[in-house]
């Protein structure tokens, strides 16, 4: 989910490129590519330049309930505070582990380069680039996550975001601005 701050990569060979199940899915170009990321994991880079304002993709999953979420085991029993959850304002969850598409495999960013954005109907999350993104760069959004109870400086851990940009609060959680200064102060020791 964490990493280091969008850089322009392109792929060593043809090996190294996922196929784009969405690419199906979708009409017109496609914008994108699944493949290892120097981030965390997968990661998705733009195939070719992306403007500003581009729709690339809707985040896809099965529709669940925050009960059904807090009720699921976590995607990687080795990291368990790894999920492909995407909570909705209406409080359903998009569970991009189930029938979800590349989108799932975008990762966090402190400073990115898309942002997501809900449907009028609150039902549909689509990934907008914020600004003109170059061919072979990696998506990235900030995951801004919200949890339960104190953020306390283990809880921050658990979420701890690794994206290397000037600005990176040291977690993929969302903080109150006091609570980024702080964290920031205790990086910087």
């Amino acid at each position: 989910m964490a990493g280091r701050r969008s850089q322009s990569v392109r792929p060593e060979s043809a090996d190294e490129l996922v196929d784009s199940r969405s690419a199906a899915k979708s009409p017109g170009p496609v914008w994108h590519q699944v493949r290892k990321s120097a981030l965390h994991g997968q990661g998705v880079f733009a195939r070719r330049r992306i403007p500003a304002g581009t729709r690339i993709f809707e985040y896809e999953g099965k529709r669940i309930s925050s009960e059904q979420a807090d009720r699921q085991v976590a995607s990687d029993p080795d990291d368990p505070f790894h999920t492909f959850f995407f909570m909705l304002s209406s409080g359903k969850i998009i569970d991009g582990n189930q029938d979800g598409n590349d989108s799932r495999w975008i990762n966090h960013s402190c400073e990115p380069n898309c942002e997501t954005e809900e449907d009028d109907k609150g039902e549909k999350v689509f990934v907008v680039a914020m600004r003109d993104i170059e061919r072979g760069e990696e998506l990235s959004f900030d995951y801004a996550l919200v949890i339960e109870g104190r953020k306390t400086a283990k809880v921050r851990a658990q979420y701890a975001c690794y994206c290397g940009a000037p600005g990176c609060r040291t977690t993929m959680l969302a903080l109150s601005s006091r609570a980024i200064k702080a964290a920031r102060a205790v990086k910087a020791q």
